[in-house]
């Protein structure tokens, strides 16, 4: 009797695993992740919404003052009704360039204190991506939100200043002005990208972005104005609150004041500085 034996089917080679994938992680990706962590995160919308409140608040106590101090007088030209718009609109960046660069500071060090660091420097080993996408979308949401924000000013205080609303008719005196304070606090945001990822510690990044914003101009009013501390004054009107105030308010709160394009290469190479130096601790300690 013949049995039927059944022939068995060539097994499959085993194979091992997977090899890993060697496809680099576009830079577009990176900036898509950075994007999707950036506004995921509470905190972040708890320090945009204060920006708003703080700063259109201010602006609105500001214009009223002006409006209650008011007398009778000859119509104001455009560019000093603009003038007086502007340092109404722009009133609060005292207080919210320290919530920018928080907000720079907190996007890195909340990576290093959950250890999610290690999963971002993961998917973009070069690291410098990883940072450059990092500080752009920072700044550039900071921008945009800086416009939308002065803009809502602008419009509200329109309504209580005795000039009335901003003229745009002279760019010079209400466009740029406005525009180099929202480049400001991107910078200053910016700045505390850089920061974050030097200190990789919260409270000490915090201190010191808030010590080089907030706290140094005013060290600098200390120091008398005299021939033998002119060194002071020159190197403080360099500093980057001091460059920014110079820039779109026409002078700063202590030291000289500086030109438009000196105070725009100043916070622009603060902004460089801050982020070159991050870099080279990104690329020279672990995470």
């Amino acid at each position: 009797m013949n049995t039927l034996t059944a022939i068995p089917e060539p097994v499959a080679a085993a194979t091992g695993p997977a090899a890993p994938s060697r496809e680099r992680v576009s830079f577009a990706r990176l900036l898509r992740a950075e994007w999707i962590k950036f506004t995921t995160v509470r905190s972040t919308w708890w320090a945009f919404g204060l920006v708003a409140l703080v700063s259109v608040g201010l602006s609105l106590l500001q214009a009223s003052a002006l409006a209650s101090f008011a007398q009778e007088a000859a119509p104001a030209s455009v560019a000093e009704a603009n003038g007086t718009a502007v340092m109404v609109i722009v009133f609060a960046t005292v207080l919210t360039q320290l919530l920018a660069v928080i907000i720079g500071t907190i996007m890195v060090t909340g990576e290093y204190s959950t250890g999610m660091i290690r999963s971002t420097l993961t998917a973009a080993p070069r690291r410098l991506g990883a940072l450059l996408a990092k500080a752009l979308i920072v700044a550039a949401t900071m921008f945009l939100f800086s416009l939308v924000v002065f803009a809502i000013a602008a419009v509200l205080t329109g309504l209580i200043l005795p000039s009335g609303m901003i003229d745009l008719s002279e760019p010079d005196s209400s466009v740029m002005p406005l525009l180099g304070a929202a480049l400001y606090l991107a910078a200053v945001s910016v700045v505390g990208v850089g920061i974050g990822f030097v200190i990789r510690n919260g409270p000490g990044a915090l201190a010191t972005g808030i010590g080089l914003i907030f706290v140094a101009p005013i060290l600098v009013m200390f120091f008398p104005a005299t021939p033998d501390f002119e060194w002071v004054q020159t190197a403080a009107g360099y500093l980057p609150s001091n460059a920014g105030q110079s820039l779109f308010m026409g002078g700063p709160m202590s030291g000289i004041p500086l030109e438009t394009w000196p105070a725009l290469v100043t916070i622009i190479a603060w902004a460089v500085v801050a982020i070159a130096a991050g870099a080279a601790v990104l690329k020279g300690h672990d995470a």
